[in-house]
């Protein structure tokens, strides 16, 4: 009989020739659901009482997931349900729990499914491909959300199958353990927390130009872009209004001809009327009262499938070289043609620093499925001349998955159906008894 250690490293193994069967690409997030289908299984979505998750050997066999816990621990439940109907033959329904999915458990059936699973959805490359764009020589908490984040996992999973990759100490897997995924969320934004908390939030920068990320929806993409707000280029959304801007050194329009007149012209000159004074009551009432504050509106952008919801800008000192095309334009058109031609060659090569010393920090809200392209553009804002540079990216954002209804897997005469039928009428009836 083979050791404990021994068995899990067969179930690890097991999960790994799976995903070598099916041909999966490992470097890639596993999308387990597909995978599922794959091997002719059934899926269904739908609330479960009490359970996150089934495997029922009805049918071709098939697994049942909970939609009342966010994706990735949808997404982890199916892979632990997948392993059994690996490691035990299919042939045996199983009702799986919080605990049995998620907690530190005595049956050895679970622990095997919950290596299984980590094994399925981080195989080493996946975990590994992640970690060398990181750089990182030691790893803490945003590895860990970024290993969880890119693999669809929750952050303790990921911690936890760092851990079996020897890639923390038991001690780093406790400390980091400590920290909540959401506070790691809220360091990336800037110090904003997600609209969304269950939401994923994924930083990117100038490498990220012309890239796409495949996203959820309510995702949020934050957008790190060098900015010095010294030499008046900004990093902005483009306006859909093609009227001509007006430079903010340029004062404003003069009246036109005729507005001001009859009047309009003897008000003005007319002397103030003293106002009326309140009871001082009044006054005291409305001086203790705190001055309500406006929520801005989130900005759209893209159509109106995502929102802007940050917006900040950081002096950090980094720097990043721009060339400004109109400005050299108008430099060369001030050279005279008796100038040296080194001088020429000089302002045609000539770098100009338009984004430097700080950084523009956007988060953008996805709220709709489909492919989305975010564009911004860095501009002067004290001139109508075209923008210098551009940032675009694509995101292709999936939606969320919707539930499916027993009726819709069964066709009526299907005694699991009728069992899990009666057991959500009992647990509704007893939820209404306690509440009166």
């Amino acid at each position: 009989m083979p050791s404990g250690h021994t068995r899990r490293l067969m179930a690890a193994s097991s999960a790994n020739r799976l995903l070598n069967e099916a041909g999966v690409d490992q470097t890639r997030q596993v999308d387990v659901f597909g995978l599922i289908a794959s091997f002719d299984l059934w899926l269904a979505f739908f609330p479960l009482d009490g359970l996150l998750g089934a495997y029922l050997p009805e049918g071709t066999g098939g697994i049942l997931i909970t939609t009342e816990r966010s994706t990735p621990i949808q997404r982890y439940t199916a892979a632990h349900e997948l392993g059994h109907w690996r490691l035990d033959g299919g042939h045996d329904a199983v009702l799986d729990t919080e605990a049995d999915v998620l907690g530190r458990t005595d049956i050895e059936r679970e622990t095997l499914a919950q290596v299984f699973a980590g094994a399925l959805l981080m195989p080493p490359l996946l975990v590994h491909s992640i970690l060398s764009r990181r750089n990182a020589t030691s790893l803490g908490p945003l590895d860990v959300y970024t290993v969880a984040r890119e693999a669809g996992v929750s952050y303790e999973a990921a911690a936890r199958q760092l851990y079996h990759l020897e890639r923390i100490t038991q001690h780093e897997l406790r400390e980091v353990l400590k920290v909540q995924p959401l506070r790691v969320k809220q360091a990336i934004g800037a110090g904003r927390r997600p609209v969304v908390g269950i939401a994923d939030v994924w930083p990117v920068d100038m490498a990220w130009r012309n890239q796409q990320l495949d996203v959820r929806t309510d995702d949020e993409i934050i957008i790190s872009l060098p900015e010095d707000r010294s030499t008046g280029y900004r990093w902005s959304i483009p306006s859909t209004d093609k009227s001509p801007r007006r430079s903010a050194t340029q004062p404003p329009p003069p009246f036109a001809e005729g507005e001001l007149s009859g009047r309009a012209e003897l008000a003005m000159a007319e002397p103030k009327t003293e106002p009326r004074r309140k009871p001082p009551s009044q006054a005291i009432d409305r001086a203790r009262q705190a001055a309500p504050k406006k929520k801005p509106e989130p900005l759209p952008i893209a159509g109106g499938r995502a929102t802007v919801v940050g917006d900040v800008y950081i002096a950090d000192g980094s720097s990043q070289a721009t060339t400004d095309s109109a400005i050299r334009s108008r430099r060369l058109a001030r050279l005279g043609a008796s100038e040296a031609r080194e001088a020429v060659e000089q302002v045609r090569n000539e770098k100009i620093v338009v984004g430097a010393v700080g950084r523009r920090v956007f988060g953008i809200r996805l709220e709709e499925p489909g492919k989305t392209e975010l564009r911004l553009v860095l501009r002067n804002e004290y001139s109508d001349d075209d923008p210098v540079d551009e940032y675009r990216i694509t995101a292709a954002v999936e939606a969320r998955r919707d539930a499916f209804t027993i009726d819709q897997i069964s066709d009526g005469g299907d005694d699991w159906a009728d069992v899990a039928r009666e057991r959500r009428r009992s647990t509704a009836a007893a939820s209404i008894d306690e509440s009166r």
